[in-house]
């Protein structure tokens, strides 16, 4: 009777105690979870500063600048005053920055494995993006200059940072859903990829029809700039990323 009972009430501490461990590694997985994300609350507002500024320094531009894709004027009516970077432009470029580097480091979370991401990732990332950035516009700019095509890549490189901007703008709202998003398919990270692509694209198509005669009298410079500048790093980052 006694050995029965004896052996009943160490079988109900087992359970009981495999029960405690399995809430105890749940608890420490939600607080992960919790802490992981922590990071892009941080980043999320620091961007909604950065666009908030930006509207604050030019309010009828920012406005302009939200129907880039529906209204040809803002590429027209900006394209006369732009200057490399103005604070508008700069800040903006920021934003684009702070959300592509979020947005590539949750598709490299989702599709290949566990990174942790921080302030200090963040800060040494940072300049390799934007510097690599600045550094193609300023080499496409030389190269306008060396061949004497200085305003058709002046156009080009207004787009470019046009479109990248709009793309910051697009990646705020988006990131926040993939990061706080519930049971998300790599399928999403992949639709996203996919929307910054055409993104990309339909602001090339813009400046096109904008400027067809000035292409069309410079064709193979225009071939010649969007496979090195346009195509190549994307085949670059597609490669660095499969060898990773």
């Amino acid at each position: 009777m006694y050995p029965s009972n004896h052996n009943f009430v160490r079988q109900k501490y087992a359970i009981l105690t495999d029960l405690y461990i399995q809430i105890f590694f749940l608890d420490l997985c939600m607080l992960r979870e919790v802490i992981t994300n922590d990071w892009y609350v941080g980043f999320c507002l620091l961007s909604l500063v950065i666009v908030v500024s930006a509207k604050k320094i030019d309010s009828q531009r920012f406005s302009g600048f939200l129907k880039l894709f529906s209204n040809s004027n803002y590429l027209r009516i900006y394209l006369k005053e732009h200057t490399f970077f103005d604070s508008f432009d700069t800040l903006l470029f920021i934003n684009f920055c702070v959300n592509i580097i979020c947005f590539s480091w949750i598709g490299y979370q989702l599709l290949y494995s566990n990174v942790d991401m921080s302030f200090l990732l963040l800060s040494q990332l940072f300049p390799f993006v934007a510097g690599g950035v600045i550094l193609k516009i300023l080499l496409e700019l030389f190269l306008g200059y060396v061949l004497d095509l200085y305003n058709l890549f002046n156009i080009l490189s207004f787009q470019q940072i046009s479109s990248y901007n709009f793309i910051g703008l697009v990646l705020l709202p988006l990131n926040a859903f993939l990061v706080f998003g519930v049971n998300l398919a790599p399928l999403a990270v992949i639709l996203v990829a996919v929307l910054i692509l055409i993104i990309s694209i339909a602001g090339m198509i813009k400046t096109i029809q904008s400027n067809l005669n000035i292409i069309l009298n410079n064709f193979f410079y225009f071939i010649l700039y969007l496979c090195t500048f346009e195509i190549g790093p994307y085949l670059v980052i597609y490669t660095v990323v499969n060898r990773a």
